[in-house]
């Protein structure tokens, strides 16, 4: 596939999951409830805790990012859980975005932004954290929306992705697949919306593996990248740290280091030559 194929395929994609989320907007909440029996509140309280770790060492107000946002239920949390930080929502549906406004009118810290995942309209180094809930696998280029994520996340902040994923478990895989494929998509979306909740069941078994996704973080750069796996795996919260030197700058100051010590060394060499020439 030539680079204009690929460039088209990812702008139908973009357009078929933009299209899937303004649908099912109003009643998005309700069903996750219904899907996860309740248990993505306690997974997304999870995503928030890593999230705001790294605006507790700052003494000044922080800064955290909610990528794909949706209707603003992590926004939402974060801003609440912490009054002192700001919490920015960003999501490309607009109808998404509206039900996101309304649910967090009362909380001053939050900003919300209409934008691409995957050219995120911020600076270098920006946020605390920036993290992505139940968005990730429904983005046409996962390695680019999460360089994106490290690219505006100041060095020693956390990049954090909770999403759908797929049990390992062989004992678990048969209930998981009926669940899913069968009572998910009529709980999701009912009669009117199956075929939007049937594409979203495809989407996680398309998605990444919990050590592939692990393996992504560390390509994009973040250090001690780790997962927590929910609901005997069927969700996943993955973390990683943005280093605090780059890649290079820590080469070039290892390189110092071991210079220096050679150096030293060399020198203690020369006074014992010194030493054995006097005797």
């Amino acid at each position: 596939m030539g680079h204009r194929d690929c460039e088209k395929g990812k702008a139908v994609a973009k357009e078929h999951v933009h299209g899937v989320f303004e649908s099912i907007a109003d009643g998005y909440d309700a069903a996750n409830d219904r899907i996860s029996l309740g248990m993505h509140r306690l997974w997304k309280r999870a995503l928030c805790d890593a999230a705001l770790k790294p605006c507790t060492s700052t003494k000044r107000a922080g800064l955290v990012l909610d990528v794909c946002c949706g209707t603003g239920d992590i926004t939402a949390m974060l801003a609440d859980k912490n009054p002192d930080v700001l919490v920015c929502g960003l999501d490309f549906s607009a109808h998404m975005l509206d039900v996101a406004r309304e649910r967090t009118k009362d909380l001053p810290n939050v900003m919300l932004v209409e934008g691409n995942a995957m050219q995120l309209p911020f600076d270098d180094d920006v946020f605390d954290s920036a993290v992505i809930s139940f968005g990730l696998r429904n983005t046409p280029d996962y390695d680019q929306v999460v360089s994106e994520m490290v690219r505006v996340t100041r060095p020693g902040g956390v990049v954090a992705c909770l999403d759908a994923s797929v049990p390992e478990s062989a004992v678990i895989q048969p209930f998981y697949q009926f669940y899913y494929k069968n009572v998910m998509t009529l709980f999701g979306g009912g009669i009117s919306h199956r075929k939007e909740y049937d594409w979203l069941y495809e989407s996680t078994q398309e998605f990444l593996r919990k050590d592939e996704l692990v393996r992504l973080f560390e390509d994009c750069g973040l250090i001690s990248a780790c997962v927590r796996p929910f609901m005997f795996g069927a969700a996943a919260l993955h973390t990683g740290v943005k280093p605090l030197f780059s890649v290079p700058l820590a080469s070039a100051v290892a390189d110092a280091v071991k210079n220096t010590a050679r150096a030293q060394d060399d020198a203690v060499d020369a006074r014992v030559s010194r030493c054995d020439v006097a005797l």
